[in-house]
């Protein structure tokens, strides 16, 4: 099928069920400059790498991995590569396939961020802003451990305790002067995916300062931007890599609706990002969103491409105007053989939604 007709055939059926798809049939926009902290950027593409289970056992970059990124941008030019999130420890992966941002694999990752630049710059003639986010797998971790304890994320996993806690806010600043050691241009938290960091941004049902109201909920995240705050130069800037809806049902969601248990509600995603903004200089927001109906520990129910794709693009678009014009939000790839994602993005990024467009690699 064509790329004009497919197009087409979407933006009818998305307006016939009154879905937001604001799909182009050009990609120009993707390739228009832009800057983020001072770094001239060449195009609007952004790759988010996966996870690709080949780190060491130590948690390392390997020959595989550092391989697997160099083809990556081989493919196409990107002005910002994300790395895959790396563990704030090794206990924090989710495997030991899984990388671990920690001192004793400095040589490694230093190979990883030097391919990058060198092949990007060989292939396409500069080299791309480079971000590190930071992870611990919480309930999947080699070390399981929970944020909360609520009827939507049943398990027996044992609560962490807030000194366990502020022991994760040293990790988080080791890992922060490492990667400024290292030259990583930008440095944010995975808060997504219902991980720990993500996790601890709807502990409606924990006790203490880290749970309950919304001071409280985000407290948890805002320490970690504070430690590593506290340990690096202005040189570098922070990201985060947050859901802004993820599809739990109240009292247990985040982003989520109390009137209408299966709606999104944008305002304390918006707020902790206008917080972020201002107390950490946050520049860069990776914007993701859950899966409706989803049941821990059991496959979601299924969800058409179009309907995924469009939650998506109505909760970054929800995002206010002030919001939008003072961080640059990124609108992902999501997992999908019928959307033509580039075009989607240029959509988002003509209409002044989104700045950069995130493609997905493993």
């Amino acid at each position: 099928m064509e790329i004009e007709t497919l197009i087409e055939e979407l933006r009818d059926e998305a307006s016939d069920v009154g879905l937001f798809f604001p799909m182009l049939y050009e990609t120009d926009a993707l390739e228009t400059a832009g800057e983020l902290h001072g770094h001239k950027l060449s195009n609007r593409r952004i790759l988010q790498m996966q996870r690709g289970n080949d780190a060491t056992p130590e948690g390392a970059p390997s020959d595989l991995t550092v391989q697997r990124y160099s083809d990556a941008i081989r493919k196409q030019a990107y002005s910002i590569v994300v790395l895959e999130p790396a563990a704030i420890s090794k206990d924090a992966r989710e495997s030991e396939s899984d990388l671990a941002l920690i001192a004793e694999n400095e040589a490694s990752f230093r190979s990883l961020t030097d391919a990058i630049r060198q092949t990007s710059k060989e292939v396409h003639g500069f080299a791309p802003v480079i971000v590190v986010l930071l992870d611990h797998a919480g309930h999947h971790a080699l070390k399981p451990c929970a944020f909360d304890h609520s009827a939507s994320l049943p398990t027996d996993v044992p609560l962490i305790e807030d000194d366990a806690l502020t022991a994760l806010l040293i990790e988080c600043s080791e890992a922060a002067k490492l990667s400024e050691k290292l030259g990583i241009d930008g440095i944010g938290l995975n808060a997504a995916d219902r991980n720990l960091f993500g996790e601890s941004l709807a502990a409606f049902h924990r006790d203490g300062k880290f749970g309950g109201d919304f001071d409280d909920r985000t407290r948890f995240a805002r320490d970690c931007y504070t430690a590593m705050k506290m340990v690096i130069s202005e040189k570098v800037f922070f990201t985060i890599r947050l859901c802004l809806s993820d599809g739990i049902p109240q009292p247990d969601g985040w982003g989520m609706a109390f009137e209408d248990h299966s709606a999104p509600d944008l305002y304390e995603p918006a707020l902790l990002l206008k917080i972020l903004r201002a107390l950490y200089n946050v520049e860069l927001v990776i914007c993701t969103i859950g899966i409706p109906d989803i049941h821990w520990m059991c496959e979601p129910q299924p969800e058409s491409d179009l309907i995924r794709y469009s939650r998506l693009c109505t909760c970054v678009a929800m995002l206010d105007s002030d919001l939008q014009q003072n961080v640059q939000l990124v609108i992902p790839e999501l997992d999908s053989e019928d959307i033509p994602f580039d075009y989607l993005a240029a959509g988002m990024i003509t209409g002044e939604f989104a700045s950069f467009g995130g493609f997905t690699q493993l």
